[in-house]
């Protein structure tokens, strides 16, 4: 079955270009020869789109393994929510949500997972051999599809920005990741792994300044930013901060606000996601931003290869480059005060 890359490498244009075309996004400027050349290809090569008539009657799932109250008010995981039932509706597919793997029904032919999943919930998709494809992360590559921001890609980007204004003094603030089989938070996370091991390489990483809350949400940020400003005075602090989410620089943000530290001119911040509210914070979030709709709809045209096709696809893990957005907090030139 033809795939999205298979178009891409014969258009010559960008998967996620091929994608939006393919699915019909009318946000997405592009010259009408760019849309006729792939559209040409993928009847040349008989593409099915996800809105397709072998697709409408399957019914689909949703599982996502996140803390229930980091999903009320981490705004990047309601964004995702909102854009699987906006994409559902507009093509017409039958999702369904579920709380986690056991509960699914037998007549669901394929699943989107997003949080993190215990050896459980994964064995029990093992056995069973559930189609499905992760969204914002993957337990094992070797095994399971996914489509993710390219966390690699965005942490190196962000300290070659820091090194760039010559920061030899970098700090990072992150969280624990929810895993909802073992009702508990887990320390263990990628934005981090990325920044020690860079920031390492380059020689900017200093242990004292890595603070990790309980979890990404703005009230978890505040705490930090009050913990922080607690232990180190306004001429300690590093020169800037990589954030791994915007809810957390939101917190900090704050937090910092009460205590009059000015950012970015005492220290900058970089943050992760790009959500709504990053261009109202005071000052505006810089912060790479994830194009949710595009994941989503890869995901989706994943999923749908692997049902029409199950026995001839191997695992996949498509990396989605972040866009670094500057705003305030870290902008393209910082003013001498």
């Amino acid at each position: 079955m033809t795939t999205i890359k298979e178009i891409a490498l014969k258009t010559g244009y960008s998967s996620a270009t091929v994608s939006r075309i393919l699915n019909n996004d009318q946000t997405f400027s592009v010259t009408d020869s760019t849309r006729e050349t792939v559209q040409t290809v993928a009847r040349q090569l008989e593409y099915i789109s996800v809105g397709s008539n072998q697709f409408l009657d399957i019914n689909l799932a949703v599982i996502f393994s996140i803390n229930p109250d980091e999903e009320l008010e981490d705004v990047y995981y309601v964004k995702m929510r909102e854009i699987i039932e906006a994409t559902a509706k507009k093509s017409g597919l039958k999702i369904i949500f579920y709380k986690n793997v056991m509960e699914l029904s037998e007549n669901v032919r394929g699943v989107l997972l997003i949080g993190k999943f215990n050896q459980d919930a994964l064995n029990e998709i093992i056995k069973k051999e559930i189609i499905c494809v992760f969204v914002d992360s993957n337990p094992n590559p070797g095994i399971f599809t996914s489509v993710q921001p390219n966390l690699e890609f965005t942490i190196t980007r962000a300290l070659n920005e820091f090194r760039s204004r010559n920061f030899t003094k970098v700090g990072f603030i992150g969280g624990k990741l929810w895993n909802k089989g073992d009702n508990a938070f887990q320390f263990d996370d990628l934005r981090r792994r990325y920044f020690e091991s860079y920031a390492k390489e380059i020689s900017i990483y200093s242990k004292e300044f890595v603070f990790i809350g309980s979890d990404f949400s703005t009230s978890s940020g505040y705490r930090i930013g009050k913990k922080i400003l607690n232990a180190y005075s306004e001429n300690e602090l590093p020169q800037a901060f990589l954030i791994g989410s915007d809810s957390l620089a939101i917190g900090v943000l704050r937090a910092f606000n009460e205590e009059n530290i000015s950012v970015p001119y005492t220290t900058a911040f970089i943050s992760i996601n790009d959500i709504e509210v990053a261009k109202f914070s005071s000052p505006s979030l810089t912060t790479f931003k994830i194009n949710i709709d595009d994941m989503i709809n890869e995901a989706l045209n994943l999923l749908h290869q692997r049902i029409i096709n199950p026995k001839t696809t191997s695992p996949e893990v498509v990396l989605k480059s972040p866009e670094l957005i500057y705003r305030e907090t870290f902008p393209r030139k910082i003013d001498n005060r």
